[in-house]
Parts: structure tokens; C-alpha cells; sequence
């Protein structure tokens, strides 16, 4: 099943992914540079998934930090995740980590001020380039269409996923995919 994306962000981040060189289904690391893209890294997070356990954000774009509040890089994006959604956020990692696909979120994210803001959240892995695990690559784009794009609406308290959908880079999509 191919994926309809809403944003023209998550369109333009699969092409540039598909663009990639590789050998195999997933691309090395070193064969994208985030600057490259320019229009989507604001909204940009790298994750790196080689410890046991652990999310490690190695980038997150200017406008994610300005969301958040605070810069997050080098934490464990679980820090980040309320305690009783860390399993489920951890194998929204995982999962097209170790089985290789994209993956395609819809959710929301709710501000400390009461608002909220539709977000379409698209993923694609790649090898680190020792080949010593994963990292995990995200665009996040606005789709809430009363907002604008990328209204200052106070600091992200939550993100709640609503959808989750996986894309198939040649290998299939996991179970319940």
C-alpha cells in the first residue's frame, strides 16, 4: 500500500530519502547531510538507536527546539516521554529500526498554554556508518490548516499519535503494519 502524505515537507523528505545512495534497503548515514535540505531542517530529528534502551537525539531542528522549549540533543528522547508511554514510544523506534521501513505518524501536539497543533510525522532509517546499529530520521510538519505554519504557541507538553503507519523500503511492512 503506498502512503498519501498530507504536508509537502513529508513529500519532499520521502523523495530526498529515496533519492539516497545505498547498498541494500538502507541508505549509510554519511550519504545524507541534514543541510542539504535546508526547508526541513527546522523540523528535523535524528535519533540514534545503538545503546540498548536508549533514543539518543543527536540533532533536533531549531523549530523543534523552539517548541519544546529547550534543546534536547545528546538526551534520551525517552526522557522527553511520559513514563507510562515509554514501552510504546521505544517500539515506535524499534520497530522500523530493526524490521527496516519508514514509518508515517499522525498526532497532535499540545501546548502548556491549552492549544493544540495536528502534526504529520514521517521516518525512514538509516545504517550508522561503522554499522554498529540504526538511526532513525524524522521531518514533522504542520497540517492543522487553522493555524498557519508554525504558530509560536508556547512549549510542547505532550504529543499524542493518533496513526501510526509503516512504508515499505523493500522489505515489507511489519505486522499490524
Amino acid at each position: 500500500m503506498a502512503i498519501s502524505f498530507i504536508a509537502e515537507g513529508s513529500r519532499a523528505w520521502s523523495a530526498l530519502w529515496w533519492s539516497l545512495p545505498r547498498d541494500g534497503l538502507v541508505p549509510l548515514r554519511s550519504a545524507f547531510d541534514p543541510l542539504s535540505a535546508p526547508a526541513l531542517l527546522p523540523h528535523m530529528m535524528i535519533c540514534d538507536l545503538s545503546e540498548p534502551g536508549i533514543v539518543r537525539i543527536r540533532l533536533m531542528g531549531t523549530g523543534m527546539v523552539k517548541s519544546f522549549g529547550f534543546d534536547p540533543t545528546g538526551r534520551d528522547y525517552l526522557e522527553l516521554v511520559a513514563p507510562e508511554r515509554r514501552e510504546a514510544a521505544m517500539a515506535g523506534f524499534q520497530v522500523p529500526a530493526s524490521h527496516p521501513c519508514g514509518m508515517r505518524v499522525l498526532g497532535e501536539n499540545r501546548y502548556a498554554n491549552g492549544k493544540t497543533m495536528a502534526i504529520e510525522a514521517v521516518s525512514f532509517p538509516f545504517r550508522r556508518d561503522d554499522r554498529a546499529g540504526m538511526q532513525m530520521v524524522f521531518v514533522g510538519s504542520n497540517i492543522d490548516r487553522d493555524l498557519g505554519p508554525w504558530p509560536d504557541l508556547d512549549h510542547t507538553e505532550t504529543f499524542h499519535v493518533f496513526e501510526r503507519e509503516f512504508i515499505d523500503i523493500g522489505a515489507g511492512v511489519p505486522d499490524g503494519g
